[in-house]
C-alpha cells in the first residue's frame, strides 16, 4: 500500500510539473504574438524554466525549437530542441501503434 501511495505520490507531483511546465510554454507563445523585442527575453525565460520543470515536454521543446528557429535565431539550440522532440514524439508514436495493434483486425 505504501508502494502505492509513493507511486500517486510521484504521478501528482509530475503531473503539477507538467501541468506548469506547458503553462509556461504557453506563456512563452503569447509574449511572442505579441512581439514586443523588449519581452523576447521573458519568452525565453518562460521556455527555459518550462524545460527545466519538465525536460520531456513535447509542446515546451516544439515550441522552443520554433522559438530559436525563428524568433531568436540560434541554429545550435533550434537542432537541439527539434531533435529531442522528434526523438519523444517518435516514442509516443510507437507507444500508440502498439496500443492501437491491439485492437486491430
Amino acid at each position: 500500500m505504501a508502494l502505492l501511495a509513493n507511486r500517486i505520490a510521484h504521478v501528482m507531483t509530475t503531473s503539477d510539473k507538467r501541468t506548469e511546465a506547458f503553462s509556461l510554454a504557453q506563456r512563452a507563445i503569447r509574449i511572442q504574438v505579441a512581439n514586443d523585442h523588449g519581452e523576447l527575453s521573458d519568452a525565453e525565460s518562460c521556455l527555459v524554466q518550462a524545460l527545466d520543470l519538465d525536460p520531456d515536454s513535447i509542446e515546451a521543446l516544439q515550441e522552443a525549437a520554433h522559438f530559436y528557429d525563428a524568433v531568436m535565431p540560434n541554429e545550435g539550440k533550434a537542432r537541439e530542441y527539434a531533435l529531442r522532440c522528434r526523438e519523444l514524439a517518435a516514442k509516443l508514436v510507437a507507444e500508440m501503434d502498439e496500443i492501437l495493434s491491439e485492437y486491430s483486425n
